[in-house]
């Protein structure tokens, strides 16, 4: 009798334990859920994959806009325009704009207007040294700077790997419309500061 409740009580210890067992299987079925987290991580990579793209095409078209900006500086370059605050000259497609400093970057930047060294910080907001690409300008800039106490150029690129000069596009006042190559920052002045035109 002993013997046999010994024995049933092994084998109901057996059973449950086989439950056990296979209850401990049930986590091998949650091991299907990475499957879905998968799934999940798959839909997600193709999310990230559209933002990548929407990032690629945004920057894209910024270098496009970037490319556009040195075009159309280039045109006055190449028509040698004298500098003249008191005159205007016509950009690309005829609109006016004024024969100085701000006035050829309000050009090139395709703005409404001729803006000054004191306007084009409204449309434009600083940024570092080493986020300068082709199309942003060095400018002496903001209030203060009216008339001949402020300027602005275009950045070309770095004319070196150390980034101590750059090639600039400028409205100057005694040479007119040119593109050379100017010390960081500009003839050492340190007033002037890296700009980039607001949503570029």
């Amino acid at each position: 009798m002993t013997v046999s409740r010994t024995l049933t009580t092994t084998i109901l210890t057996a059973g449950i334990l086989a439950g056990g067992t296979m209850m401990a299987t049930a986590p091998a079925q949650a091991d299907a859920a990475p499957a879905h987290s998968y799934a999940s991580q798959g839909d997600s990579g193709k999310s990230t994959t559209a933002q990548s793209e929407s990032g690629t095409k945004t920057s894209a078209q910024a270098d496009d806009r970037r490319d556009e900006i040195i075009s159309r500086a280039q045109t006055w370059v190449d028509q040698g325009v004298p500098y003249n605050w008191d005159a205007t000259h016509p950009d690309p497609q005829g609109k006016q704009y004024r024969m100085d400093c701000s006035g050829f970057v309000s050009m090139a930047w395709g703005l409404d207007d001729s803006l000054n060294t004191v306007t084009l910080p409204d449309v434009s907001h600083q940024i570092d040294k080493e986020e300068l690409k082709p199309g942003d300008v060095l400018m002496k800039g903001g209030p203060g700077t009216e008339g001949a106490n402020g300027h602005v150029v275009i950045f070309n690129g770095w004319a070196n790997d150390e980034h101590t000069a750059y090639h600039a596009l400028e409205e100057n006042g005694s040479l007119g419309t040119v593109a050379h190559e100017v010390s960081y920052p500009y003839d050492q002045d340190d007033s002037f500061v890296p700009y980039r035109l607001n949503g570029l």
